[in-house]
Formats: structure tokens, C-alpha cells, sequence
């Protein structure tokens, strides 16, 4: 099983190939694990940037402009179309976020499949976000479904926000809406696995996705603390165990 990894903002590939070490190693599956960085280069949030070497990198930023989040979503699905096939995918903060937009996205496009991936796992997951509203409007961009397809399924988005990189208050970012998501038979169908903290600051948002997921498909662990991967030994085998039931019920649906 080949794993498509993607890191939260302000870090980059190596970050989350550390974060999440103890736990691939734990798994002891012949699975493959490929990190990737971010399309924008960025100063590295405040909690790294004295412990890991530069540079640093977001998927997107509302800080840089919601154009970034379109280009975001393109260039994944070309990265996917050159570096893939991948089996699943692997999402940290806000690249869960990304990968469960595109996940949407391609979703609604493919009402009857087939699936972009078989399995998701998201650790500290992000909710998937829309820009209903541009400074800048791309040139002829062919990204489909359009922005109009998807914006009743959102709300706006009132953070938390990554400090330095607060949207633009002439443009308008909104948030997907479990329910709503729910409502509209878009669904994630695909097993997922959901890592989060009690004390997340951004644990609202780990949940809003998590309930845009099937039930019948997704395994979750609360591990208690923060936005991070803990390392203690107990907790890395609960996460391990949680990630292993993920894959198995992917490997069991085809």
C-alpha cells in the first residue's frame, strides 16, 4: 500500500516523516510512505522553527491569497497524476484539510467512482475549505466542480487562522459543513482513520471532518493532548492500532 503524505503549514515533509515515525514503525507493514512539501515557501510556525531545519512550507495560505487554494488543489492532483497511483493518503493539519478537498471535490465529479483513494488516515485534520470570494480571479481556471457547485455545502470560516497568514478581509473563506456535506450525498466513502486531541485547539475541525466521513467506515482515537503526534509508547501503539483497523477495513472493501 503506497501512502501519499502531506504535512501541516509552516513545516515541511521531514517534519511529519518525524512526527510520524514511531508509528510507521510500529505498524511493521510493507507499506510505502512518500512526503512531499508544500507549493508555498513560508516562515515556519512559532513551535518548530528552533528544533527543525528550513525551508518551510503551506499548501495554501488565505494570507497569500484564495487563489492559492485552487492552485493548491490543481497541482495535488497533478503530483498525484505523475508520483501515483497511491493507495491512500496520509494528512497532517492542513494537509488533511487538502487531501479532504480533493477527496470532495472528486467525489462530486465521480458520483459512482471511482475513488481517488482507498484509504484516509487524518492526524490533527483540518476541515476542507472553499474561497467564495477572490481578490484575484484565476485565468480560465478549469477546476471542477466550481466554486457555485460547492458553496452550499460551506459556511464561513472563522479560524483559527495560522498567525501571519489571516485571510484577506475582501475575500470570503468558508469552512465545509459536515451536515450539510452529508445532506448533499457527498459523504467521504472511503475508510478513514481520525487522530486528534481533546485539547486541540483546532479539535472542532477535527470533528466537523470526521463527521463528513461514512460511519460505517471510519475509526477515530483521541489521544488526549494537543496539535501534535504524541511519542509515548502507549499512545503511539493506541494510534497504531487505530491506523491498522483503517487498513484493514480497506483492505476488506476491495
Amino acid at each position: 500500500m503506497k501512502f501519499l503524505c502531506l504535512h501541516g503549514a509552516g513545516t515541511n515533509s521531514n517534519v511529519l516523516d518525524i512526527q510520524t515515525d514511531p508509528i510507521r514503525r510500529a505498524l511493521d507493514t510493507n507499506a510505502e510512505f512518500e512526503f512531499y512539501d508544500g507549493f508555498c515557501e513560508v516562515e515556519p510556525v512559532e513551535e518548530i522553527k528552533n528544533i527543525f531545519a528550513g525551508p518551510f512550507y503551506t499548501w495554501y495560505s488565505p494570507g497569500l491569497g484564495g487563489q492559492t487554494l485552487t492552485e493548491a488543489k490543481e497541482e495535488l492532483l497533478d503530483l498525484i497524476e505523475t508520483e501515483g497511483p497511491f493507495d491512500a493518503c496520509l494528512g497532517f493539519s492542513q494537509g488533511a484539510a487538502l487531501l479532504s478537498a480533493v477527496i470532495l471535490d472528486h467525489q462530486a465529479k465521480n458520483p459512482f467512482g471511482p475513488n481517488l483513494f482507498k484509504l484516509a488516515v487524518f492526524i490533527c485534520g483540518g476541515s476542507p475549505l472553499l474561497v467564495t470570494k477572490k481578490l484575484e480571479e484565476e485565468d480560465e481556471s478549469k477546476y471542477t466542480p466550481t466554486v457555485e457547485a460547492m458553496a452550499p455545502l460551506t459556511e464561513p470560516w472563522l479560524g483559527p487562522y495560522v498567525p501571519g497568514h489571516e485571510p484577506h478581509p475582501d475575500e470570503r473563506w468558508n469552512i465545509f459543513v459536515a451536515q450539510k456535506v452529508k445532506d448533499a450525498g457527498l459523504t467521504i466513502r472511503i475508510p478513514t482513520a481520525h487522530i486528534y486531541g481533546s485539547k486541540d485547539h483546532t479539535v472542532k475541525e477535527c470533528l466537523n471532518l470526521r463527521d463528513m466521513c461514512e460511519p460505517r467506515l471510519r475509526v477515530e482515537f483521541d489521544h488526549g493532548g494537543k496539535h501534535e503526534v504524541p511519542r509515548t509508547t502507549r499512545i503511539v501503539q493506541q494510534m497504531t492500532m487505530t491506523m491498522r483497523r483503517a487498513i484493514d477495513k480497506a483492505m476488506s472493501a476491495h
